[in-house]
């Protein structure tokens, strides 16, 4: 079964190919061809837009702050105490600042010519984009295979990061988040498919339901986010204490 054929029978969830990619002697080769093609395609076309939109400092900073506004704007509808609140306020009323600063930084002189310099680091963002998808691949898979084996799985580590590879093919709509408009929904959608398709994967390799793989797949990252979210917490209560200290 070559590459595409196997990109493509991932993304319709075709059940026969994560049982072929599950006993292929090659499956991991073959699962790190794909996120190597889906990390080089993504890479290379956010590397264009970079190229095109770096060369107008004005552009930068302004895609920049939209981007901060409407993370502050997220935050706002979830805080549910005057500290975050107020912590939020601090933070939006320093936009202008940031705005400066950031400007001040992409118009810094580099030791190379500009051209080159934007040359080499839309190469880096390329060659780098495959290691991101890759790690954050095994980590999925080494969480999610721990917690199936405790839930009675029967498949092994080799066959699950092979199939776990696939996981990776939905991210290739990466490549389209550049359209400011479409970033978002894009974005939401290659996660919520590529979980999908750790799902199948992980129903396919362990032998379980749908339900226990579906489990699998979420018990250690939730378990994450929620220790992150009290984290959070924790720091910025601390934040606003130290804060009040220091005022008085």
């Amino acid at each position: 079964m070559s590459v595409i054929d196997t990109f493509n029978g991932a993304l319709i969830l075709n059940q026969r190919v994560f049982g072929e990619m599950r006993d292929a002697p090659d499956g991991v080769r073959r699962g790190f061809l794909i996120i190597l093609l889906v990390g080089l395609l993504v890479g290379a076309i956010q590397s264009i837009s970079a190229l095109i939109s770096s060369g107008n400092p004005d552009q930068t900073v302004e895609a920049f702050i939209v981007g901060y506004r409407e993370a502050i704007e997220q935050q706002q509808q979830t805080a549910t105490t005057p500290e975050q609140r107020e912590v939020l306020q601090l933070f939006e009323e320093s936009t202008d600042e940031l705005a400066a600063m950031v400007r001040e930084l992409v118009t810094l002189p580099t030791l190379l010519p500009r051209p080159v310099s934007l040359f080499l680091q839309a190469l880096g963002q390329t060659v780098s984009r495959p290691l991101e998808y890759l790690s954050d691949m095994l980590l999925a898979v080494i969480l999610t295979h721990i917690a199936a084996r405790q839930l009675g799985g029967q498949g092994g580590i080799r066959a699950m990061v092979a199939v776990g590879s696939l996981s990776v093919a939905p991210h290739a709509l990466d490549a389209l988040t550049f359209i400011p408009v479409l970033n978002l929904p894009i974005s939401i959608i290659a996660w919520g498919w590529g979980l999908i398709v750790l799902i199948t994967g992980t129903a396919v390799v362990h032998r379980l339901d749908t339900g226990k793989a579906t489990l699998a797949v979420l018990l250690y990252p939730s378990l994450l986010i929620i220790l992150g979210i009290l984290l959070s917490c924790i720091l910025l209560i601390g934040l606003v204490s130290l804060s009040a200290g220091l005022g008085a």
